[in-house]
């Protein structure tokens, strides 16, 4: 009876092995999960992890990629290539009006008949809204040469009243395209609208043409 029962565990334990191996090298051993399995993670995407990369979906880059052109489609654009610079504009801005004048500083370093003359264009942008019973916010392009732009900064001369530079909004080998300091200080119509256009960075410059615009 012992020789039997000896039998049956030995045959029993062949059993069990022949299982384990077949379920071992099958992949199907629960201590070892396929790559298939709820809740893993491509090997590109740990890998990318790893080496501090992020990986957005491919959606959202589509989705913000549509969206940028929209924005680009949607915008009136104005170009200047006597000064080389784009202005981007929104919808409203349809019809607007460019005015040519020009801006004009105080030299600090010289009175008198010693004192140098700064000056140089502006260019101005205006709403087509604007009326003389309801003006609209202007939006004002001072330029200046590099060489202007590198003396305003060491404080050679200043411009208007206002104890602060114009902003710069832009530049390219020969011109620094500016905002004037205060510009909005009467807060006109329209003034919360130019600011929002302002804020989207507008203006691109390029390198000038040769040729002046009419």
């Amino acid at each position: 009876m012992s020789g039997l029962w000896i039998l049956i565990c030995v045959v029993l334990a062949l059993a069990v092995g022949t299982v384990a191996y077949f379920w071992v090298t099958q992949g199907r051993f629960p201590l070892a999960p396929g790559a298939s399995q709820a809740g893993s993670e491509p090997a590109d995407s740990q890998e990318g992890a790893a080496a501090g990369i992020s990986f957005a979906p491919e959606s959202s880059a589509a989705a913000s990629s549509v969206s940028a052109s929209s924005t680009v489609m949607n915008a009136l654009v104005y170009t200047n290539d006597e000064y080389g610079f784009t202005f981007a504009l929104p919808q409203d801005f349809e019809g607007y009006t460019i005015l040519k004048g020009e801006w004009e500083g105080t030299d600090i370093q010289n009175t008198g008949s010693k004192a140098r003359v700064f000056q140089g264009p502006q260019i101005t942008i205006r709403d087509p809204r604007w009326t003389s019973e309801v003006p609209r916010q202007d939006i004002p392009i001072m330029i200046l040469t590099a060489e202007q732009w590198n003396q305003l900064q060491n404080g050679e001369f200043s411009i208007g009243a206002a104890p602060v530079n114009p902003t710069e909004l832009g530049q390219n080998s020969k011109y620094v395209f500016a905002l004037p300091a205060r510009y909005n200080y009467a807060f006109p119509e329209g003034y919360e609208e130019v600011q929002n256009i302002l804020d989207a960075s507008p203006l691109a410059a390029f390198e000038p043409s040769l040729k002046k615009q009419s």
